[in-house]
């Protein structure tokens, strides 16, 4: 494990610190022979744009990326009467020249309509996670989680997450335990008006995360400017109903009030039913959690969970060296989230081990004790993570648990 971690800190350390972010000058000179002068050659000797001042280009003079980006200027002020070829050609030029377009205050309305139709982002990760004591691992992936919407129009869009994850360990297996691809219908798949509804398979987290959350399969309504209220119905599986609403009520500009209720329904089992209630609030740099839930599994007795956390500052991936620490204590039955000691996948969507999707938390279940750790921006963009977490399992107080997790996030 010792030797595994230092190799992993060492690696997210140098992924850390080595990227830069490489621009353009815009007065640096467009090298002779790049593509850029015979294509505004070309332009103006179809009259689509005006060289010097005599009628003509002088394509022998080397310019800079900023001149050149006026002549790419003067040509989209003709793109109405060019031909297609000759728009194809304006909007390569235009692409190319971008920045220093914007430098010059000029919009290139087409290629923006056609760029913010499709958006896709993501990040990528690098983790490690080891556990020493009760059921020892040893872990060591990289992951990347992809978003992609597509624009349709009046805030309508629709809008996908794939998954890919490989275990460094074993990069040639076949074994879905070690490396798993995009789900047949994807983490989620949905539509979304962006006002509020979302229908199709959405990533559901009620209140603190203390009760039943996975995926869901239905419709999900959000609404509410100041007490924001989010209404859910649908499926965890095909057996299974799910019927849940959130609200989250503010007190003043720095603390919320959160309740969450789900109900899901199994026809050969019963009706379980999952409560849960919270609070944050920031003081200062301060930010204090606290929640807890009560779970009534058919059959079952009540099952509680609770949660108090404290962070000093917040890392922000939009600033550079910007970083926090935080440590919790928490409670967490299996049964918090829909799971009992007889079937560890009664509601789940998805399978869970060993924390080998990026959002899972499954080492949390079953557990009993403290978690401490920070989080820190080496450059915009890239987030470290590193905690540590010890205490004992719910189920058997005798068996320790105790879990380290570092990882590095790039998001693009």
């Amino acid at each position: 494990m010792k030797k595994s971690l230092v190799v992993m800190l060492t690696l997210i350390f140098i992924l850390g610190i080595a990227g830069t972010a490489l621009a353009a000058n815009p007065f640096s000179d467009v090298p002779r022979g790049h593509w850029a002068y015979s294509a505004v050659s070309k332009l103006a000797a179809e009259g689509i744009i005006d060289g010097m001042g005599d009628g003509t280009f002088k394509g022998d003079k080397t310019l800079t990326r900023y001149e050149m980006a006026t002549f790419v200027a003067r040509a989209m002020t003709k793109e109405a009467k060019a031909t297609p070829d000759q728009r194809a050609t304006i909007d390569k030029l235009a692409n190319e020249y971008k920045e220093e377009l914007k430098g010059l205050g000029v919009r290139i309305q087409r290629l923006e309509d056609g760029a913010n139709r499709i958006v896709i982002n993501g990040i990528g990760r690098v983790r490690y996670d080891a556990q020493d004591k009760g059921t020892t691992y040893d872990n060591k992936s990289v992951n990347l989680d992809l978003y992609a919407a597509y624009n349709i129009g009046d805030g309508w869009a629709v809008k996908t997450e794939s998954e890919w994850n490989r275990d460094l360990d074993n990069p040639n297996t076949t074994s879905d335990n070690n490396n798993t691809m995009t789900r047949s219908q994807c983490e989620q798949l949905y539509i979304t008006n962006g006002s509020g509804l979302v229908v199709g398979k959405y990533a559901y987290k009620p209140g603190y995360g203390l009760t039943y959350y996975a995926k869901a399969q239905g419709l999900q309504y959000t609404f509410g400017n100041t007490v924001k209220t989010s209404l859910n119905w649908g499926h965890t599986d095909a057996a299974h109903d799910l019927k849940a609403v959130d609200v989250v009520v503010p007190v003043g500009a720095k603390t919320n009030i959160r309740g969450d209720f789900e109900q899901i329904k199994d026809e050969s089992i019963g009706t379980n039913r999952f409560y849960g209630a919270g609070m944050d609030t920031k003081i200062g740099d301060i930010l204090l959690t606290g929640a807890a839930s009560q779970i009534k599994m058919s059959g079952q007795d009540k099952v509680s969970a609770y949660l108090g956390q404290i962070q000093f500052k917040a890392a922000d991936i939009k600033v550079p060296h910007s970083s926090d620490i935080f440590a919790s204590y928490s409670k967490t039955p299996d049964a918090t989230f829909g799971y009992t000691s007889f079937n560890t996948t009664t509601y789940l969507t998805e399978t869970y081990s060993a924390d080998t999707r990026a959002d899972d938390d499954s080492c949390n279940l079953n557990f009993k004790g403290t978690r401490v750790g920070f989080h820190y921006v080496p450059m915009k963009n890239t987030l470290v993570t590193v905690w540590y977490m010890t205490g004992k399992e719910v189920s058997n107080n005798s068996t320790d648990r105790k879990v380290l997790r570092a990882q590095a996030e790039f998001f693009f």
